[in-house]
C-alpha cells in the first residue's frame, strides 16, 4: 500500500476533485474552473505563478486555434459542403447503404477538421436526404454525431484532445504523437464503428415516428382563427401596444383581411374590423381569447404546412449551436419578430414541445426552434445569429471562388508539418495567417472561429498535469492503481485507465479528462517498467469516447433535430463504447508493445 500522501498531495486531489465536480454540475463555465484551478495551484504554492502559467504558452494552444481557423476557412469557401455533397451522390435509397455513406462522409471530413464543425455540415443534408428518401431522420443522426467522433481519431488534428494529450507528452520527456500516426489504430477503430452501425447498431438506434412539422411540434390543436368583430375593442389598436388582454399570450402569425393573406404581421399592424388572426397558444389561452369582447373562434381551424407556407413563405427548423448569438437569451430579448421579421411557432427541447410563452424561454445549446419566414430571411439567420438552419431554405453563400486556394493552404500546411520542413505547430499557424492574407476568411471571423473557451480550459488543464507531477500527486495515484490491480496484468491495468478516462468524459470535457488521467498513467507505466506511450494512446482514445450521454457538443447538435431522449445514448453508445474498449485493448499493444 502507498504511504499516506502529505498535504501538498492532499490538497493536489481535492482541487482535482472541486475541479470534476464543477465541470459536472455546469454551475460555473469550464474556462472559469480551469482560470480558479490556476489560482488555486498559485494560492497553495502548489507551483510558482511562472510554473501554473506555463499551460497557457503550450504550443497546444496555437495549433488548436491555428486548426479552427484554418477548418473555418474550409467551411466558409465551400470547401467541405462540396467534398460532402459529393460522397453523398453516391448513397442510394438503401436505408443500410445511405447510412454507410454518411459514416465515410463524416469520418473523412472531421479526420481534418473539428468533429462540431463536422456534424454542423452534414446536419442539414443529413435531415434533407433522410426526408426524401423516406428514412427516420433518428436513424442518420446519431451515426452522424458519434462518426464524427470516431473519425477524429483518425489524425492528430482530428480532436483538439490529441492535439492536447501529444502537445503534453513531451513535459513527461516524451515525444508527440505524429501528424498520422493516429491512423492505422483510427481506421480500424472507425471501421468497427461502422460495422457496428450497419448490424446491431442500427437496430438499437430510436425510429420516431415522421410526421407533417407541425404534427411534429404538436401545435396542429393550438393553431386557431380568431375572427375581430366590429364591437370589439381591439379595433385599432397596434399588436406592438400589446393590449390585447387575453389574448397577450397568444402568437399572432398571420392575418386575413379583405381576402388577403398577411403573414408575419409586424409590430406597426394596426387590426381592423373584419381581421381574422391566425394564432398559436394553449388551449387554455384560445378558451381566454375567446371570451373577450368582440372576439370570436371559428371551430374546426385546420390548416397543413401548405397553408403556412405560400409564396417565398416556409417553415423551418433552427438549431441554436454552441457559439450561437442566441444561447442563454429570450427571443424577446433580442426582439426575434421585429429585428428579424420571423415568427417562432414553437421551440423542441430534449423530448418536450414548447409552445407557450416561446418568446420567454431562455434558449440553450441544441433547442430546436420552428420559424416561419420569408426564405431569404431564414437563410440570412443562419449567419446573423449562428444557428443550423433545417428545412426547404437557400443554400449557403459560400466564397466558392477561394476554395481552390483554401484547400492548397490547407494541404500545404499539411505538408509542410509532415515532412519536416517546419514543426506542426508554425506550419498550421502559417496556414491560418495565410487563410486571411488571401481573404478565405475575413479578420472578423478569425475571433469567431476560435474557440477561446476550449483554449483557456486547455491551459488551466496542463497547469494541473505539472501540479499533479510535481507535488508527487502522479506518484501517489499511481502506486495506488498498481496495488489495486495487481495480480491482474498489464492488460487489465490499461482497461482500468480506459474505463476511467470513459466515465470522467462524460460529465467533463474530452481534453480535461485526458489531460487529468494522463500524468497518473505516464506514472503508472513508468513505476511498472513499461511503454507510458501505450498508455497515452489509451487515454487519448478513451478521452473520444463520449457516447454515454449527449453531452458532447456533437451530440447535442443532434439531439433536438433527431427528437432523442436521454435513454436513446445510453442504448446506442454504451454498446458502441464497448467496441471501442475492445478494439483499443487488442490494436494498441500491437502498434505501441508495452
Amino acid at each position: 500500500m502507498p504511504s499516506m500522501p502529505d498535504m501538498n498531495i492532499i490538497i493536489t486531489l481535492l482541487i482535482m476533485l472541486f475541479a470534476i465536480i464543477l465541470f459536472s454540475i455546469e454551475i460555473v463555465p469550464v474556462d472559469i474552473v480551469s482560470v480558479l484551478v490556476v489560482l488555486a495551484l498559485i494560492f497553495f504554492k502548489l507551483l510558482s505563478p511562472d510554473q501554473a502559467f506555463l499551460g497557457f504558452s503550450n504550443t497546444a494552444l496555437v495549433m488548436i486555434g491555428s486548426v479552427l481557423i484554418m477548418t473555418t476557412a474550409l467551411v466558409k469557401s465551400g470547401v467541405a459542403d462540396k467534398i460532402a455533397h459529393y460522397i453523398l451522390r453516391l448513397s442510394g435509397h438503401s436505408p443500410i447503404r445511405l447510412l454507410c455513406i454518411f459514416l465515410i462522409t463524416v469520418g473523412i471530413i472531421s479526420s481534418f477538421i473539428n468533429n462540431v464543425a463536422a456534424t454542423a455540415i452534414l446536419l442539414p443534408a443529413a435531415v434533407s436526404i433522410a426526408r426524401a428518401s423516406k428514412i427516420n431522420p433518428s436513424k442518420l443522426l446519431m451515426p452522424l454525431s458519434f462518426g464524427s467522433m470516431l473519425g477524429g481519431t483518425c489524425t492528430l488534428i482530428g480532436t483538439s484532445t490529441n492535439i492536447a494529450v501529444s502537445e503534453a507528452l513531451p513535459t513527461y520527456n516524451l515525444p508527440p504523437f505524429s501528424l498520422f500516426e493516429f491512423t492505422p489504430l483510427g481506421l480500424i477503430i472507425f471501421s468497427g464503428g461502422i460495422l457496428f452501425f450497419i448490424t446491431i447498431g442500427y437496430f438499437l438506434l430510436p425510429a420516431r415516428e415522421k410526421e407533417e412539422v407541425m404534427e411534429d411540434y404538436g401545435i396542429r390543436e393550438y393553431l386557431s382563427e380568431l375572427k375581430i368583430m366590429p364591437s370589439s375593442p381591439l379595433v385599432g389598436t397596434k399588436i406592438s401596444e400589446g393590449v390585447f388582454g387575453n389574448m397577450q399570450d397568444l402568437s399572432i402569425v398571420g392575418i386575413y383581411r379583405n381576402g388577403n393573406n398577411i403573414y408575419i404581421p409586424g409590430d406597426h399592424f394596426t387590426i381592423e374590423a373584419g381581421d381574422s388572426l391566425i394564432v398559436v397558444g394553449g388551449i387554455d389561452k384560445l378558451a381566454k381569447a375567446g371570451q373577450t369582447e368582440g372576439v370570436e373562434i371559428k371551430s374546426g381551424y385546420k390548416r397543413s404546412d401548405k397553408d403556412l407556407e405560400p409564396g417565398d413563405v416556409r417553415m423551418a427548423e433552427a438549431v441554436i449551436t454552441p457559439d450561437s448569438v442566441l444561447e442563454g437569451k429570450t427571443l424577446k430579448d433580442v426582439n426575434f419578430r421585429h429585428t428579424y421579421g420571423l415568427s417562432a411557432i414553437a421551440l423542441y427541447r430534449h423530448g418536450i414541445c414548447l409552445r407557450d410563452k416561446v418568446g420567454r424561454i431562455p434558449l440553450r445549446v441544441g433547442d430546436v426552434l420552428l420559424l416561419q419566414g420569408e426564405i431569404d430571411r431564414i437563410d440570412a439567420l443562419g449567419d446573423l445569429l449562428r444557428l443550423i438552419i433545417i428545412g426547404d431554405v437557400t443554400p449557403e453563400r459560400f466564397r466558392t471562388k477561394k476554395a481552390g486556394i483554401a484547400a492548397i493552404i490547407f494541404l500545404a500546411s499539411i505538408i509542410a508539418g509532415v515532412a519536416g520542413i517546419t514543426t506542426i505547430s508554425v506550419s498550421f499557424l502559417t496556414g491560418a495567417v495565410l487563410m486571411v492574407i488571401s481573404k478565405c476568411l475575413y479578420p472578423e471571423e478569425v475571433y469567431k472561429s476560435v474557440n477561446w473557451h476550449l483554449l483557456i480550459l486547455i491551459g488551466g488543464m496542463i497547469s494541473l498535469g505539472i501540479a499533479v507531477q510535481q507535488t508527487g500527486t502522479a506518484d501517489f495515484l499511481a502506486d495506488l492503481i498498481t496495488n489495486t490491480t495487481a495480480g491482474y496484468g498489464n492488460y487489465a491495468l490499461l482497461g482500468g485507465f480506459f474505463i476511467l478516462t470513459v466515465l470522467l468524459t462524460q460529465p467533463m470535457s474530452n481534453v480535461a479528462a485526458a489531460l487529468l488521467v494522463l500524468p497518473i498513467a505516464i506514472h503508472t507505466a513508468q513505476n511498472l517498467g513499461v511503454n507510458p506511450m501505450t498508455f497515452a494512446m489509451t487515454i487519448t482514445i478513451a478521452a473520444s469516447c463520449s457516447f454515454i450521454t449527449p453531452l458532447e457538443p456533437a451530440s447535442v447538435l443532434v439531439y433536438g433535430p433527431g427528437r432523442y431522449r436521454f435513454v436513446d445514448f445510453i442504448r446506442v453508445g454504451l454498446p458502441l463504447t464497448i467496441v471501442v474498449f475492445i478494439i483499443s485493448l487488442i490494436m494498441i499493444p500491437v502498434f505501441w508493445p508495452l
